[in-house]
C-alpha cells in the first residue's frame, strides 16, 4: 500500500510540474507607466538592444473567445516608431518563474509553449521585424523563436512568420501566414503560440507558430501552424528560460501572456486531470452503472480527489465496474469538443 500512494504521489507530482503556467496579465500595472518597472521586466543587457525606450502600458485588455485570461489585466504597447532604425531598439526580458519561486528552465525532452494575445498597429513597417521571442542569456541575448510581423502596403493586413533566429525573407517567407493562405487584419487580436520542441542532437529543434488557434481544442487538431527551416544552435539542458518582447519598428498591444510545458496549460487553461472547462455539452449522465454521452469519443473518470479511476473509449454508452458514489467525468468527443460533469453511480 506505501508503494502504491508513494506512486500516486509522484505521478501527481509530474504532472503538477508540467502543468505550471507563468501568467502575465499586467493586471496591477500602472496605466502610461513602463512595462520595465514592472513585475520584474528588465531591458536586455546586450549592447544595441537597449535603447530607445520600455514598452508602455494601456488599460483596456484584448479579448480572444475561449483563451483563458482573455479580456483581463492591461496591456503592453510597443511604438512602432522604436526600433525603426538600430539606433533606438530595444529588447524587454521577463524572466519564467511559475508560483513557488520555480524557475522555467529547458530540459533534456517535451517542449516550451508560449501563447500570447497581440493587436498589430496598422503604422508598422512594411518588412519583416520580430516583435516576441523566447531568451536564454543572462548577460547578453540568444534569442530563438523569433515571431515577426510585416504589414502590407496599404496597412490593412499584417503577416506573421517564424524563425528560430534568422530573420532573412528567404527563411521568413516559407514559414508565414501567407504561405498559410491566411488574411490577416491589422488593428485586430490575434492569438500566437510559440512551441519551443526540444529534441535529442545538435541544432535540431524545432519552433513551430500557430496562428489563431481554437483554444477549444487540443494540439493536433489545430490547422494554421508554421515550422521553422533554418538551422541554429538549441538551447542547453539547464538553460533558465525568459521571454523578450521586442520594439523593431512594430507597433501593436501585446497581453495575456502564457508560458508551460504543455500545450492544454498554456492555451486551454487544463492545468490538472480535472481541471476542465466548468460545462456539459453532451449532457453526460449516468443511469446505474453505465456512463451516457450521447456519441463516441474519450471517457476519463475521476474520483472526487481527481485520482483518474477508468479511461476509455466508447461509442454513446460504457458499462463501468464502479462502485456506488460520486465521480467526475471529462468526455471528449471525436471532433475534440469537451464535456464535464459529476455523475452518480449506482
Amino acid at each position: 500500500m506505501k508503494k502504491v500512494i508513494l506512486l500516486l504521489v509522484i505521478c501527481m507530482t509530474v504532472f503538477t510540474v508540467h502543468a505550471q503556467v507563468f501568467i502575465e496579465n499586467f493586471e496591477t500595472a500602472t496605466v502610461n507607466g513602463n512595462l520595465e518597472d514592472y513585475n520584474n521586466w528588465y531591458v536586455s543587457p546586450k549592447s544595441g538592444d537597449n535603447l530607445g525606450v520600455s514598452p508602455k502600458i494601456d488599460e483596456f485588455p484584448l479579448f480572444y473567445s475561449d483563451y483563458p485570461g482573455s479580456n483581463t489585466g492591461h496591456v503592453a504597447v510597443l511604438d512602432s516608431a522604436v526600433g525603426a532604425t538600430t539606433a533606438t531598439q530595444r529588447i524587454s526580458t521577463k524572466r519564467i518563474i511559475f508560483p513557488g519561486n520555480d524557475t522555467l528552465k529547458v530540459a533534456a525532452s517535451g517542449a516550451i509553449y508560449a501563447s500570447f494575445i497581440v493587436n498589430i498597429n496598422p503604422a508598422s513597417f512594411r518588412s519583416h521585424r520580430d516583435f516576441f521571442t523566447f531568451e536564454g542569456s543572462e548577460t547578453s541575448s540568444f534569442t530563438r523563436g523569433r515571431i515577426f510581423a510585416k504589414n502590407n502596403t496599404a496597412g490593412d493586413e499584417v503577416i506573421f512568420s517564424i524563425s528560430k533566429n534568422s530573420s532573412t525573407a528567404s527563411v521568413l517567407d516559407p514559414s508565414s501566414s501567407a504561405a498559410l493562405s491566411m488574411t490577416l487584419g491589422t488593428g485586430i487580436n490575434h492569438l500566437l503560440v510559440a512551441k519551443y520542441e526540444i529534441f535529442e542532437g545538435s541544432s535540431n529543434d524545432v519552433i513551430t507558430l500557430f496562428i489563431n488557434p481554437d483554444p477549444t481544442k487540443v494540439e493536433a487538431q489545430q490547422v494554421n501552424k508554421l515550422s521553422t527551416t533554418d538551422s541554429q544552435t538549441d538551447y542547453s539542458t539547464g538553460t533558465p528560460m525568459k521571454i523578450n518582447i521586442r520594439q523593431r519598428g512594430i507597433g501593436g498591444q501585446i497581453g495575456n501572456i502564457r508560458v508551460g510545458k504543455t500545450w492544454e496549460a498554456v492555451v486551454m487553461g487544463i492545468t490538472s486531470g480535472i481541471n476542465q472547462p466548468q460545462s456539459n455539452f453532451h449532457n453526460v449522465y449516468a443511469h446505474n452503472k453505465d456512463i451516457i454521452s450521447g456519441t463516441a469519443g474519450q471517457l476519463k473518470v475521476y474520483s472526487l480527489s481527481g485520482v483518474e479511476l477508468l479511461s476509455a473509449k466508447t461509442e454513446s454508452s460504457f458499462t463501468t465496474q464502479l462502485e456506488a458514489g460520486l465521480y467526475l467525468v471529462h468526455f471528449t468527443d471525436n471532433n475534440g469538443i469537451k464535456s464535464f460533469a459529476k455523475i452518480r453511480i449506482q
